[in-house]
Parts: C-alpha cells; structure tokens; sequence
C-alpha cells in the first residue's frame, strides 16, 4: 500500500482552495489504495476538522499570526506559512516521527510559502532503503523553484502554459500544466457530458469562496435587487467562518426568489441548474467551465488576475475586474448585457473534462488495472485535439505548429463516418481516457496479399514513464482485424510516440537490411513474451517494416517475414510456404536442448551462461539452419521476472540484428550438427518442491517458479501448500 503524504493549509487568509483540491486527489488515491496523511498547521478558518471526517491528520503547533497587511508576494505567502520553511519542516518530522511514520511513496505540497528549501529537507529526511520519496508540487504562481518529479499547475495562460515552470523543477520532472488537469470531484466528470446548453437566463450562482474577505457576496446580491433583474432566480453559497455571512443573510431574506446555502459537500447540483455565475477565478473556475456555465468573475487574489485575465482573452468567461474596483453598478451592467445578448451562452467545455483528479493520480501511481479500448464518439473531439497538440507530439510532426480546431473538426468528424478508418480510445478501468490508436486502411491491397493500414497513437501526458503504449497496442491490433474482418498489415505513421525503446540500426547498414515488407509475428496469446513483443513492434514499425501480431496460425497470410516467438505449435509446410523465411528464438546452444521450456530446464540444471539461437524453422522441430546466437549471463540470484527480462531482451536483438543485416547474415546461415538433447514440456506438477530437503538444495526449482501460472508447492500433513517466491532489498524490515 502506497503511504501519500499531503502538506497543506486553510485560513482565513489563505482561503480553502488548497485544502480543497488537495483533499479531491486524496480522496482519489485512497480508491487506489494509498494511504493518507495530511499534515496541516491550526490556525483560525483551518479545515482540520473537515479533513479528520475523512484522513489522518497531523496538526501542526499553532503559530502567532504575522501582520500580513501591505505584504505582497513572497513577503506576504511566507507569512501565511507562519514560520521559516526550516521550521515548518522540523514540525512536520516531528510530528511525522510521534506517530512513527519515518517514510513515504509520495509528498505532496500545495503551500504557497514552501519550495526546494523545504522540499529538499523533507525528502532527505524520508529516504530509507527503499528509496526517497518523489515529490509531487502543486503550484500556481511559477514563482519559486521545485525539487518535484511531478508538478501540477491547473491555471490557463494560454499559449504561455506550457513554458512558465522552465528552470524552476529538475528536467526529469513530469508537468501537468492547465484545467485539463483540474482537481474536480468525480460528479463533475459525470455531469459534464449531459449539462444542456443554457439558451435563456432564469438562474444565477453567486460564489465567492467560502471565506469572500472582500464583502463580494453583498454587491452581487445589491446588483441583482435592481428592478430589471428582479425575475431571475439566485442561489448564494458562502461559509459559516465568512465576517460578512449575516450581512449577506438580511439581504437574502429582502429578496424574492433567493436562496442562502450553507457549506455544501459539492457545488456541481447549483452549477448544472444555473445558467450564468458571478464568482472568483479560483477553483470554482473550472468547476464552473467543466459543467459550461457561462461566468462573470472578478479576481479576488492577485495571483488570480493573470489567469483570468488570459481566460478572458480567450472567451472562456467574462472578467469584471479585481476585487479592489469591481462595485455592484458594473455587475448590475453586465447581468443586463447578459440578458441582451443571448449569442453569448455559448460557455467553451473543451478547458477540462472533470477527470483531473484521476490523471493525477494515474501519473503517481500507475493504471488502477487494465486498459480497455473503446470507440471513439463525438464527445472525444477536443480530447483528440489536445493530445494532438501536446508539445511532445507536435515535436513529432513536419510542422511544429498547433492544429486549428476547424482543421481537426474536418479531420475528426469525417474520420468517424469513414469505414477505412479505425480510431478508438484507451481508457483506465476507472473510466479515464489515456490515449488514442487510429488505423486507416490503405484502398489498395498490399503485394503481400493483405491490406495494410497507417497506425498512429498518441497518449495523454499523464501515462509518461507507466510503458502503457505496450498494453494498448496488443488489443488494438486485435481489433482491427475484428473490425474489418480480414488480415491487415499495421505500419506505423509519423510519430514520435512510436520511436521504439530499442536502438535503431546502426548507420552504413542500409544495404544489408531487409527491404521493407510485411512481417507477421505469431506467438501463443498466453504467453509471458507478449508483454515485450510492443517494443518489437515498434522497432520493426521504426525500419519501416509493416507488422502483424496473431496468436493462431490459421490466422496466416502471406508475407515476407514470420516470427515465431513464443510459439508453441509446430507449422506445416503450408504455413512456412506463406512466408519467405520463418524465423524461431530458442533458449539454447542448438541441437543440444532442443524441445520446450529450455531456459527452465538449463537453470535448473544449474548453468550460468545459456546460448540463444535465432534459427529459419522447418516442419521438424527445432531442426533449421542457424544464422545467429548469443548468450545470456546469469549471476545465479535471477528469479523468473529477472531472467525472463534478459530472454526477452536477447530475442528482440536476435530479430533485429537478422533484420538489420539480412544480406550478411543470410549467406553465414549454417546447418544444426552435432549430438542432439531434448526437453520435455514442464508442467505445473513440476513446482512441487520437497518439504525433506533444503531450500539451498532447491533454490533454481524456486528461481523458475511462476507466482501466477504454476507457483511453488509442497504436501505435508495431507494438505497441500502454496509458495509466493519474491525478492526484497537487502536492509528492509
């Protein structure tokens, strides 16, 4: 269980919005399984409270107030910390070591006064044997430098989005820039495919936050006395720690068709009812622009004011100005020109979706369980067109310019009605879409006598570093043949997310390569290889090659080149006549170990250097003529993840280095000969281990073992027992 560590604070200074964003992502990790802590300083209009409903909370020593007044930027978030950073970081450890929790997976901080100088301190101080914990940095101002591995900022500014954090995190860190990432309550991703579009105006959200220092709440609500907008509707939020609460109430009670809500678990149900807000540029923003309701807004903070101002600028909402020079008369003026000026209900849904909190927490952790694929629809439009304009993929095209939406509109909707085009969706089992994989199948017929389609994928940002392009290009090749019903060739289009982790070809070898053809790799669909055979794939797809991946041979056609990696049928003749050559991987130093399982059979056997033959397959088993073979190195502490990884790692080399340098290799092939050994077919029987002798004694049959398909067992007593073999560091506890 993955231990998550948050460090944030509410006041009546700060306000609730760190707290409150914070306490969404731990509510999402905590569906995945972590483990929660927050730690939080007591000071008035804290949420601990709240939080304690929930989470553990640590509650840090209450510090005396520091005169915040006249204080800007630095000076002014270093007094809402309410001490050094040091010492902030000396109560945390502190509080952190009472309850005996001396290491974490994951901190997190969303704390304007804190940066590397705390960051560092707390990370250095929860290292441990395992490693130290990577640090996830929750910012809005890009004012200051992080020691993060992940960093989330949710604000808009436009074009400048994706530069602001240059020079302030290491460059491995992972960025999740824009209200695309928003940390919203689940209910809004609900909501937001099925709010109707506002056509009138009857209904108005007043929000605030829950503390509104600046008394806004009041000159909404004396605008909206004005006989003119008498008719309309309102709701007014506001929280019971607000001074300004009960002048609020009198003025609720003086007007018709009003209502005062009290602190409310979310605000998604007056959202969706409304049909135009008047509200801060804090999280409520993108609450309110993820179920489309139209905005106008005022900057309560000054870190508000370039966001808004940016989102304005764009026609996300309407910004009235800051709290300092908004009066009631300039609301007043706005809800009437709302009231006009119907063409402006038109509020942009494409900021955020509402799954923020989901990709957040998939970027910590890893996909909750498997990915599934589904077709794409609609509603996917501007999901597509941001992947597409991701920095990293439009690195990857011959122009470095954004797609126009009207373009992507053309491409997108026209692509759905086109029976030659394929285009699904990953999603997490959770429901969040990750990615796109689309084919689009050539109206000729390939010289291989099947067709081919160009793929493409692209993945949100959020999956970096999880290798999940391996786990949806499998089914989605899977697919393709389903949906049309015929052999197809995949050949991969121009993309940067389809360079393949394996090292291209080295240069000069042209010549020598196999042409580009279509090549068919056929392996057992229950096979361990499968999980590494994508970057396979990929290499082959990077060399221009056009690739099939069945797991039956009937499913055959022809081709140049068949792979039969992990296969565990022999084929007739008439299968090895579709292709030119017929190339099989075998774990030993042929004809010595000819058969199955040859890597289990020779670990067990206790060797430490095993042979690995890529060889042309012919109708007798295991009998053709050799063209490479390399070894694999064994320290003799390997268990089965370990050396299969290494088996792995030599078949896709075998197949390249053939590929790379066919002309070469061909003419060097040479006929098996010598005396000829053979393996059986293992079984699951054989991880019975005896209970008589010791492990010393038995450890390759444990280093062989499969946790999941055929684990380690042994009878005593008439009763039959069940091993989970796995290896820990050297130091843990």
């Amino acid at each position: 269980m993955p231990t998550v560590l948050f460090r944030c604070d509410a006041s009546l200074s700060i306000g609730s919005g760190h707290v409150i964003r914070c306490r969404t992502l731990a509510r999402t990790l905590q569906q995945r399984g972590a483990e929660v802590l927050f730690l939080c300083r007591r000071q008035p209009g804290d949420l601990i409270a709240l939080l304690e409903q929930e989470f553990r909370v640590l509650a840090l020593p209450e510090q005396p107030l520091a005169l915040s007044e006249g204080l800007e930027g630095r000076e002014l978030y270093g007094a809402w910390l309410g001490c050094s950073q040091i010492q902030d970081a000396d109560d945390c450890l502190t509080a952190l070591a009472t309850v005996g929790v001396r290491r974490a997976d994951w901190l997190v901080v969303d704390h304007y006064g804190l940066d590397a100088t705390w960051e560092a301190q707390l990370l250095n101080a929860l290292a441990c044997d395992k490693g130290t914990p990577k640090l996830l940095a929750i910012d809005d101002l890009a004012d200051r430098s992080h020691q993060a591995d992940l960093l989330l900022d949710q604000n808009f500014f436009g074009a400048a989005t994706d530069q602001r954090y240059e020079g302030l995190v290491p460059s491995h860190c992972l960025q999740l820039l824009g209200p695309y990432y928003a940390l919203l309550g689940p209910e809004y991703a609900q909501l937001h495919p099925i709010v109707p579009a506002r056509t009138d105006l009857r209904r108005v959200l007043v929000f605030f936050g829950g503390v509104d220092p600046d008394n806004l709440t009041v000159r909404a609500l004396e605008a909206l006395m004005e006989p003119e907008l008498a008719h309309l509707a309102v709701d007014v939020v506001i929280g019971r720690q607000s001074p300004h609460r009960q002048m609020v109430a009198d003025l609720v009670a003086q007007r018709p068709f009003t209502t005062l809500h009290g602190p409310l678990p979310s605000l998604s149900g007056l959202i969706a009812r409304a049909d135009l807000a008047i509200g801060a540029g804090g999280t409520t923003t993108w609450e309110r622009a993820c179920l489309k309701l139209p905005s106008l807004v005022v900057a309560i903070a000054a870190n508000q004011v370039p966001f808004t101002e940016a989102l304005h600028h764009a026609g996300h909402l309407q910004l009235l100005g800051d709290a300092a020079n908004v009066d009631s008369e300039q609301i007043r003026a706005a809800l009437l020109a709302w009231i006009e000026e119907t063409t402006q209900f038109s509020a942009d849904c494409d900021l955020t979706d509402g799954v923020g909190a989901a990709r957040l927490a998939l970027a910590m952790l890893g996909p909750k369980a498997g990915i599934s694929l589904r077709l794409a629809h609609q509603g996917d439009e501007a999901l597509l067109l941001r992947w597409a304009n991701d920095p990293q993929v439009q690195s990857s095209r011959f122009s470095s310019d954004s797609i126009a939406p009207s373009v992507h509109r053309h491409w997108f909707r026209n692509g759905l009605a086109n029976p030659n085009r394929l285009l699904l969706i990953a999603t997490t089992a959770d429901g969040c879409p990750i990615g796109q994989i689309c084919f689009d199948r050539q109206s000729v017929r390939a010289e291989c006598g099947a067709s081919q389609a160009m793929v493409d994928l692209s993945l949100d940002r959020c999956t970096r570093g999880h290798e999940l392009a391996s786990q949806i290009l499998r089914p989605a090749l899977r697919v393709m043949e389903q949906q049309w019903g015929q052999a197809c060739f995949a050949r991969a289009g121009f993309g940067a997310q389809f360079v393949s982790p394996v090292a291209p070809p080295p240069s000069g070898c042209e010549v020598l390569a196999l042409p580009p053809g279509c090549i068919t790799i056929l392996s057992d669909v229950s096979s361990w290889l499968n999980i590494h055979l994508p970057k396979l794939i990929t290499a082959l797809w990077q060399r221009g090659h056009a690739v099939r991946w069945i797991h039956e041979p009937a499913q055959l056609a022809s081709g140049d080149l068949c792979l039969l990696l992990s296969c565990g049928r022999l084929l007739s003749s008439d299968h090895l006549s579709l292709h030119r050559h017929n190339l099989v991987v075998h774990e030993s130093a042929l004809p010595q170990g000819q058969g199955w399982s040859p890597m289990t059979w020779q670990i067990l056997e206790g060797a430490s250097c095993i042979s690995i033959t890529l060889f042309e397959a012919v109708a007798e088993l295991d009998a053709g003529p050799i063209y490479l073979q390399q070894q694999i190195e064994l320290q003799g502490h390997e268990l089965v993840e370990e050396w299969r990884a290494l088996q792995a790692q030599a078949t896709v080399e075998l197949c390249l280095h053939w590929v790379d340098r066919y002309q070469e290799v061909l003419a060097a092939a040479q006929p098996q000969h010598g005396d000829h050994s053979y393996y059986p077919r293992r079984r699951p029987a054989d991880s019975q281990l005896n209970p008589d002798r010791s492990l010393a004694e038995q450890f390759n049959l444990l280093r062989v073992v499969d946790n999941q398909s055929y684990p380690a067992f042994f009878y005593s007593h008439g009763r039959r027992y069940v091993l989970q073999v796995q290896q820990e560091p050297l130091g843990l506890q």
